[in-house]
């Protein structure tokens, strides 16, 4: 066997198991996101598949000198043509196919968030080593590590990725590491179902019955048939949201996926008691003290504010009216709260934040999409064909489950930021001119 197998063996036993993909051997000291290094694949263990096998094999024989952050090499997708990072943003790179980033970045001022996991948790382990095999374990720990909600629902994992979490929590606590766990509408759903949802902090005595019962509550025909618990008494529906009575409902199947969770902790769908009495306290409690929002003050890209849709972007609503009934949870009273079911709404990042430079970051919507102060990631939806991926910020660099590396041009997102001329090393370049001003 040779070096490079043998050396891609040991970080298979040793660092990276259950990881999928094609590994790329580095040199020792390498660092993929500070420095340019070659990457050299190699044929054997560490390649699924065979077609992989065959391209990494035909690239190490001929030379093949791939630069970081671009394995393009070893995909099967080829890079979009019509993309600013093919066409007009070349000419900014450096000569290592990466767009470079203009302030050296510190491990604590990075950020990595990761989108809706939906019971997948397969999906969020290979990510996982993707991430710790691309960045480097000691950069992985000490970054800001976001999820953006939505974990129930639609996989069939849902108990053994919420331990997972859990497992992961404790691990980074015990590290000095932060991380922050969005609660998304699926589990807003789940607890409004088991009448566990956090009341808002200005109601304490508010019941979840006004959702779907108040006076100023509009529906459509025939909508209250769709719902479940329609032979439940007054006692159990006090204590349970309208979405939680949508989430459990036979029609609302297609659109939420609640079955594989009911499945997932022993029970049928819509057994309320049962799903009470399955799920462990600690599974609830976690649940219950995930954030609606968290905003960031980043020394290099400004104010972030991840939740889970978005917000409202339409003028109908005040921004820092908005983040206040969230922080307080005011917005749990909603029917419908828009941060977390929202669609067209809250697809853009509100003017008033985005002229003050503040970037919106949400999961939620099924796509990832990458414009100025607005970031979406939602690779994976819940479906099983669809690879689940992460975002490293500032450096705007996507990495997905399979350990593929897709870089995006940070200006794209943080307008404010200056590129290096090509070809020049960072230190030539004053401090001045290395720092682009926070919008």
């Amino acid at each position: 066997m040779g070096a490079q197998q043998a050396n891609a063996k040991e970080l298979l036993e040793t660092g990276l198991d259950g990881f999928s993909g094609c590994v790329p051997t580095l040199a020792a000291d390498s660092d993929i996101i500070d420095r340019p290094q070659t990457i050299r694949f190699f044929s054997g263990e560490a390649a699924e598949t065979d077609s992989l096998r065959v391209r990494a094999h035909e690239k190490a024989s001929e030379g093949c000198r791939v630069q970081p952050l671009s394995l393009r090499a070893c995909s099967s997708r080829a890079p979009d043509p019509a993309s600013k990072l093919c066409r007009s943003d070349r000419r900014q790179r450096n000569g290592c196919g990466a767009v470079r980033y203009l302030e050296p970045v510190n491990d604590t001022d990075r950020m990595i968030v990761i989108g809706d996991l939906h019971g997948m948790l397969h999906k969020v382990r290979a990510l996982w080593h993707a991430l710790e095999y691309s960045l480097g374990r000691r950069k992985v720990r000490k970054a800001l590590l976001i999820f953006l909600g939505d974990y129930c629902d639609r996989g069939s994992y849902t108990k053994e990725l919420i331990q997972w979490l859990l497992a992961l929590q404790a691990h980074r606590a015990k590290q000095g590491a932060r991380t922050v766990f969005l609660l998304g509408n699926h589990e807003f759903c789940l607890l409004g179902f088991l009448g566990c949802l956090p009341r808002p902090l200005s109601q304490p005595d508010f019941r979840w019955r006004q959702t779907w019962d108040g006076e100023d509550v509009i529906l459509g025909r025939g909508e209250r048939d769709r719902w479940w618990g329609q032979d439940e008494e007054d006692d159990v529906l006090n204590d349970m949201h309208l979405q939680g009575r949508r989430w459990a409902g036979a029609v609302y199947e297609k659109s939420y996926g609640s079955a594989a969770t009911f499945v997932s902790y022993g029970t049928s769908r819509g057994d309320r008691v049962g799903l009470q009495q399955a799920m462990p306290k600690e599974h609830l409690a976690f649940l219950q003290q995930c954030p609606l929002v968290h905003v960031e003050d980043n020394p290099l890209v400004g104010r972030c504010v991840f939740v889970h849709a978005g917000l409202g972007a339409d003028g109908t609503d005040d921004c820092q009216a908005q983040l206040d009934r969230l922080l307080r949870r005011d917005v749990l009273a909603d029917a419908q709260p828009e941060q977390l079911f929202g669609r067209d709404r809250v697809l853009h990042t509100p003017p008033l934040l985005a002229r003050k430079g503040t970037t919106v970051v949400s999961g939620h919507h099924g796509r990832v999409m990458l414009r100025a102060h607005r970031i979406i990631l939602d690779s994976c939806a819940g479906d099983e064909s669809s690879m689940l991926s992460a975002i490293v910020l500032p450096e705007t660099l996507l990495v997905r489950q399979d350990g593929y590396l897709d870089p995006r041009d940070p200006c794209t997102v943080f307008p404010g930021r200056k590129r290096l001329p090509p070809g020049l090393p960072l230190e030539q370049h004053a401090p001045s001119e290395r720092c682009g001003s926070l919008a």
